[in-house]
């Protein structure tokens, strides 16, 4: 049985889990060894399941990656630093650093991984299909990448906002008071929040 878990992460075709020991559980679509963590790996704190790959942040502050790589997604860059979030996007990867500053790598054609100049003081990142959304200390949300459906056209204005998700073309935000605005694609009315 899984057994107590702290938190989990759903990918395209898979699920992962980080469980109370540290130690993660992962299944579904195996197809690229994205259910097979890495031996050793038994001090996750966080897991992020993108289209095919996973990222797990150790509680040293380093990050771990396996799964599908064509794009380099599962290749963490050397010297990345001490990070305390992660993120994965269907062909990409991104890292909240200590800093406040974000890295990310993998599939570039959209402009996902190109994080703004002088972007920092972030306190949290989501990764969409091909989008990225940073949350500012102040409340302010920035994001880039692939917009053919206005998902990195952030509305303005835009109430303080606490969270921040990034979906498959769309990207949602909760905000002062709690209340939720979505926006980019709505084909099928995942911006109609109830």
């Amino acid at each position: 049985t899984l057994g107590p878990c702290r938190s989990m992460s759903a990918g395209a075709f898979h699920s992962v889990a980080v469980k109370q020991d540290g130690t993660l559980a992962a299944w579904g679509r195996n197809n690229y060894l994205q259910c097979d963590p890495p031996a050793g790996l038994l001090d996750a704190v966080q897991v992020s399941a993108g289209g095919f790959h996973n990222l797990a942040l150790r509680s040293d502050g380093t990050v771990t990656a396996w799964g599908y790589n064509l794009y380099g997604q599962s290749t963490v860059p050397s010297g990345l630093g001490a990070c305390v979030a992660v993120a994965a996007g269907y062909f990409h990867s991104v890292a909240l650093l200590a800093d406040g500053t974000v890295a990310a790598w993998g599939n570039n054609t959209y402009g996902q991984c190109s994080v703004p100049a002088g972007l920092n003081n972030v306190r949290a990142i989501a990764a969409g299909r091909d989008h990225t959304v940073a949350l500012r200390a102040d409340g302010t949300v920035l994001a880039w990448g692939r917009n053919q459906n206005g998902q990195c056209n952030v509305p303005v204005p835009l109430p303080f906002v606490s969270s921040i998700a990034a979906g498959w073309y769309h990207t949602a935000a909760v905000v002062q008071g709690g209340g939720v605005v979505a926006w980019g694609l709505n084909d099928r009315g995942q911006c109609n929040v109830p």
